[in-house]
Formats: C-alpha cells, sequence, structure tokens
C-alpha cells in the first residue's frame, strides 16, 4: 500500500480504444501495463543517464487487485513508489484511480529485479537506495 509520508511517483494518462475489451471497459491486462510503463516511468526520472543505460529492471512477481473498471476516455492518474528492498530485488507498490472521481480502480504490489544488458541480476547499490528514497 503507498504510504502517504513516503515520496511518490505519479502520472496521468488517458484510457485509448486499443485498451478497452468486448465488455466496454479497460482489459484486465492493460492494468499490468500500465504498471509497467509508470515503474519505468519513475525510473527514467530518477535514475541518472548512466544507471539507465548500464541496466534495467524486469518484473518478477505480480500482485493486482481490481476494484473498480475504467471506460473510454477516463483520465487515469497512476501512484507508485518502492518498499522494501534486497540485494537484487525491490518491492513497488502502485495504485491506479480515475483521475476525476479519484475512485481506486486497482492497486497492485510486485517485486523488481536489476539486470544488466545481458539479463544478469544486479545488485542494488546504496546510491539507488538513495534515488528511490527521495523521490
Amino acid at each position: 500500500m503507498i504510504q502517504p509520508d513516503l515520496p511518490c511517483f505519479t502520472a496521468k494518462r488517458s484510457v485509448q480504444t486499443s485498451e478497452i475489451d468486448d465488455l466496454d471497459h479497460v482489459n484486465n491486462v492493460v492494468y499490468v501495463q500500465w504498471a509497467a510503463e509508470v515503474a519505468r516511468e519513475h525510473w527514467i526520472t530518477v535514475g541518472t543517464e548512466d544507471m539507465i543505460n548500464e541496466f534495467g529492471w524486469v518484473m518478477l512477481k505480480h500482485c493486482i487487485e481490481y476494484k473498480k473498471q475504467a471506460v473510454l476516455g477516463d483520465e487515469i492518474l497512476l501512484k507508485t513508489q518502492v518498499g522494501r528492498a534486497t540485494n537484487v530485488r525491490y518491492e513497488r507498490y502502485i495504485e491506479i484511480y480515475n483521475a476525476t472521481t479519484m475512485d481506486l480502480l486497482a492497486k497492485t504490489i510486485s517485486d523488481w529485479c536489476a539486470i544488466d544488458k545481458t539479463g544478469k541480476p544486479v545488485k542494488i547499490s546504496q546510491e539507488i537506495r538513495d534515488l528511490f528514497e527521495t523521490s
């Protein structure tokens, strides 16, 4: 769960036609895509150019709880922050809201692993921990 007293990264987007399923709401898979996108945006915002070029992140485990549906044209607010870290993993929380009503649409918790360009896990440095603690 996102902690209000800790740094939180936010992003906004609008629901697109391609994200709507045959039930006329956002397909559940899209929420996972949004989670991956906001995590990447967060990393690109806080990471240095060298860090971003040196390694990336992969989602290892993802648990999502759907609360309400989103439909075509809805404005979406995504919030994310990191949780506990191990040597190579970070816990990440994401909450997805209807930006107009502030209804919670979905919330997630996932584990992310830092990897180098060959796909090998990379130890999370203190420098990276410091970046996430202040952003």
